[in-house]
């Protein structure tokens, strides 16, 4: 079973404190809403778990292996992620960008690279460029990227942005049929599209992770759900 655990985590950038965890531990599979104002420190808590920035305190554990310097590469292929898209591989074609994949994750290559691409509903040529997509077909094709390798932890930020009803479904569908023994984190602004897929709640405020919640408890206490939840935790404290 899939854990991770913070304790006592700290990041600033510029003397700015972005994170500050006392402690987080998911030790259930499943599907794990993140969600807060911008600016929380959201991303940059899941930057910090895949080992793509390192807290300046405390320590984090994969699978009870402690995240280090020496580690992160190889706890990294535990990991599949999607984070805002970087304008880097906008002149990659698909091809390229899955051949650099696998070639690194050391996985066995398709007959063809549409087994990939069909996962997700994407019908394109693997020879169109990357910023040739759309911002909806570039987020269901990094997702696709993200699983090849079939990691324990999922990590997406914001992976509904830019996606039209019929790929929020296929995402939707996709993600809930990977997290059946495997742990997966999202963050997005849309709470109804992420209501509908969760099925644990982490709000975070000013770098502070609260309390998680289930989204059945929070369904049963709450007539609007998790906007009535959002409300209550992140505007109403602070009135």
């Amino acid at each position: 079973m899939p854990t991770l655990k913070m304790l006592d985590v700290t990041k600033s950038f510029t003397q700015t404190p972005i994170l500050n965890v006392d402690s987080l531990y998911l030790k259930t599979s499943g599907i794990y809403g993140l969600i807060g104002p911008n600016g929380a420190g959201k991303t940059t808590l899941l930057k910090c778990l895949c080992g793509l920035l390192f807290p300046d305190t405390g320590t984090i554990f994969i699978d009870d292996e402690r995240l280090s310097l020496t580690n992160h590469a190889e706890i990294l292929m535990k990991i599949g992620s999607v984070f805002a898209q970087s304008d880097t591989i906008f002149n990659l074609t698909i091809d390229e960008l899955l051949e650099t994949h696998y070639y690194f994750y050391k996985l066995k290559r398709p007959r063809d690279w549409h087994t990939v691409l069909d996962s997700v509903g994407l019908k394109v040529p693997v020879q169109t460029k990357i910023g040739d997509l759309s911002l909806g077909m570039r987020q269901r094709l990094l997702l696709a990227v993200a699983i090849t390798h079939q990691p324990e932890f999922l990590f997406l930020d914001e992976p509904f942005n830019g996606l039209d009803p019929d790929g929020v479904l296929i995402v939707k569908q996709l993600i809930q049929k990977f997290a059946q023994d495997k742990l997966v984190i999202i963050t997005s602004h849309d709470l109804t599209d992420l209501q509908a897929v969760i099925e644990h709640v982490l709000i975070m405020t000013a770098g502070s992770v609260h309390p998680i919640t289930s989204v059945s408890e929070i369904e049963n206490n709450y007539p609007n759900g998790l906007a009535d939840y959002y409300q209550a935790i992140v505007h109403d404290k602070k009135k």
